[in-house]
């Protein structure tokens, strides 16, 4: 269901294997914030978002569309919000969206509207983009068979050597059956860096 979470790879370093466990899901009334006092990001298309213990810098996924409305390819972009300089936007470099934060997408053919999205970093994770009206997008994942829509993911991290370490992921949903806020809590062992 879920894979491997990746934050830095230096040039010719191998990820192992790294096992993730849904250790406990909690459900509210009102979105959990996982740094109450940090900026959330509210981008025009915004369908998700990643922060990090490390700073206030954020990852921003949006949804593209094209004059009339429709997703148009690539359907999903990604890029920093630097909240810990001045809130402008940057992109990704290349080694992140290769990775790290990229996406890949491609067409639904089973859905008219929607487009499989794979975060690189969970690979497990199986999205979907899925179109809701005129230059409105949503993302969805499917956890324990239940449909959810991602709102954002927060990553506790292990700064203590070398290299940075992803220790538990906080993924944040809203389930629509319920109508209330789900967070799933993932831990990630393994997944060292290795030369």
């Amino acid at each position: 269901m879920l894979g491997a979470v990746l934050i830095v790879l230096a040039p010719g370093a191998a990820m192992a294997d790294a096992t993730l466990s849904l250790t406990q899901i909690r459900s509210s009334d009102t979105l959990p914030l996982a740094r109450p006092r940090w900026p959330q990001p509210l981008d025009k298309h915004q369908v998700f978002y990643l922060q990090r213990d490390m700073n206030r810098n954020t990852i921003v996924y949006t949804a593209h569309f094209g004059a009339d409305g429709m997703l148009k390819s690539p359907p999903i972009n990604a890029y920093w919000r630097r909240f810990a300089e001045e809130g402008q936007t940057k992109p990704l470099k290349t080694v992140e969206k290769l990775l790290a934060y990229g996406v890949k997408a491609r067409k639904n053919h089973a859905g008219k509207d929607s487009w499989n999205v794979d975060f690189v970093a969970l690979s497990a994770l199986k999205a979907e983009l899925r179109q809701s009206g005129p230059f409105r997008a949503d993302l969805w994942a499917s956890i324990n068979n239940r449909e959810y829509k991602l709102i954002y993911g927060f990553l506790d991290l292990d700064r203590s050597g070398f290299i940075t370490k992803v220790e538990r992921l906080h993924l944040y949903t809203f389930d629509p059956v319920t109508e209330k806020y789900v967070t799933h809590i993932i831990n990630v062992s393994g997944g060292d860096i290795r030369e």
